[in-house]
């Protein structure tokens, strides 16, 4: 009986310290602001919506323009979402450059997924050994997808993957005559 309590005892315990240990090791779904993957680090410093009106005059209110008459504009209720992202090379070789295809916004755990609409990296195909690099990727993307819900990038890259907070705060800027698409 004694063995059976001693051995019970014991396993109870290793539970309860594996329940605590696992609570106080890193999440890898936990999303931070700063992640290092393969010898590179990104940083997510703002987020914010796009103000897209466009004021032809002096008088007008701004109005939206249309993607008909301006392609590249977002559709429908689509607001434009701008993240900018800091990347820098850690390590002592060159290494691939590929924010456009390395990043994508989610939003919750409901499986909303976003690629970049555009960004303003460039062409900069890869990054010099301890250089860095600040640029904004461009999400479209209807508003109403982010109420209420936590937003992160997940970036990519050389086979492993990191989640990034989307630090945004407030709601869009609605235009103040939309388009109908």
């Amino acid at each position: 009986m004694t063995v059976v309590v001693v051995v019970a005892l014991a396993v109870a315990a290793l539970v309860v310290g594996r329940m605590i240990a696992a609570s106080l090791a890193p999440q890898p779904s936990t999303a931070t602001r700063l992640a290092a993957l393969a010898g590179m680090t990104a940083q997510v410093s703002q987020a914010g919506w796009v103000q897209m009106d466009h004021d032809m005059s002096p008088d007008a209110p701004g109005y939206q323009m249309p993607p008909a008459m301006m392609p590249g504009m977002p559709t429908g209720d689509e607001q434009r979402l701008s993240v900018t992202v800091t990347m820098v090379n850690a390590s002592d070789r060159t290494l691939p450059l590929l924010p456009f295809k390395e990043f994508a916004l989610h939003a919750g755990e409901n499986g909303k997924k976003w690629s970049p609409h555009s960004d303003t990296f460039g062409d900069l195909p890869r990054l010099a050994p301890h250089n860095a690099i600040t640029g904004v990727l461009f999400f479209d993307l209807p508003p109403q997808d982010l109420v209420d819900s936590v937003q992160w990038l997940e970036w990519t890259h050389d086979g492993a993957a990191a989640r990034l907070t989307v630090p945004l705060d407030g709601a869009a800027v609605q235009p103040s005559h939309p388009h109908n698409p």
